[in-house]
């Protein structure tokens, strides 16, 4: 079956990778703000895939996920949203989504593993804003190792030609 005209079709941006230096995560605790460089929606795009590379250090957990959490940046001026902050359980400003752990059964540690979701983005302030992306290791009761990666892959909907 072929797409008609003007059916509405999904378009995609270019996956920018995100993470700058990430370390280790322990169990429920957030990343730090070094750990991802802010993000631009140049595209202005209200949706996007966030893609997760991973692995555990020691031992496959049994439950639990890793959360997609987002502040905005220059939200007046070069003035930012104040980061997460999981001593203070502050760290759900902008909740997006989370990558379901369902490792235990099959998985090994050590080993990367690659996850995406669908997210809503913030609508912000401007055109063009800029974002500060953070994860959060919830209740895996394992420590993510180093090396983790986040690319966002900015995509909305459109008439097809």
């Amino acid at each position: 079956m072929a797409i008609g005209t003007d059916s509405t079709i999904r378009f995609w941006g270019t996956q920018d990778e995100v993470t700058s230096s990430a370390g280790t995560l322990a169990n429920d605790t957030v990343s730090a703000n070094t750990d991802i460089d802010a993000w631009t929606n140049d595209d202005d795009a209200p949706n996007a895939t966030a893609t997760l590379k991973y692995q555990f250090d020691t031992t496959m957990p049994t439950a639990g996920s890793i959360d997609l959490y987002c502040v905005l940046e220059n939200v007046q001026s070069t003035n930012d949203e104040p980061d997460p902050d999981v001593a203070d359980d502050d760290y759900s400003k902008r909740y997006l989504g989370s990558f379901t752990i369902n490792k235990a059964s099959n998985g090994s540690p050590d080993v990367d593993y690659y996850d995406s979701i669908e997210i809503e983005l913030p609508a912000g302030i401007a055109s063009s804003q800029d974002m500060h992306f953070f994860i959060f290791n919830n209740g895996t009761s394992q420590t993510i190792g180093t090396g983790w990666q986040l690319w966002i892959t900015p995509w909305t909907y459109g008439p097809h030609g």
